[in-house]
């Protein structure tokens, strides 16, 4: 009865290793997406830096003459 006791406390503890497994794989994958949205976003942010600030150069040199 012991060894039948053992066995499926031994079952239980294999069956929960999935679990374990695929919360190890979610999370890198959830901060590989993260940091590739705030990636995104920092070229979507520079960009428009950069084009306000040409916009802003181009209409400040029209203006001097």
């Amino acid at each position: 009865m012991r060894e039948l006791m053992t066995m499926s406390g031994t079952q239980k503890a294999r069956g929960s290793l999935p679990y374990v497994r695929e919360a190890s794989h979610t999370t890198p994958k959830a901060f590989g997406i993260a940091s590739f949205i705030s990636l995104i976003m920092a070229c979507i942010g520079t960009s428009l830096f950069v084009m306000v600030t040409f916009f802003w150069a181009k209409r400040v040199s029209c203006h001097s003459y």
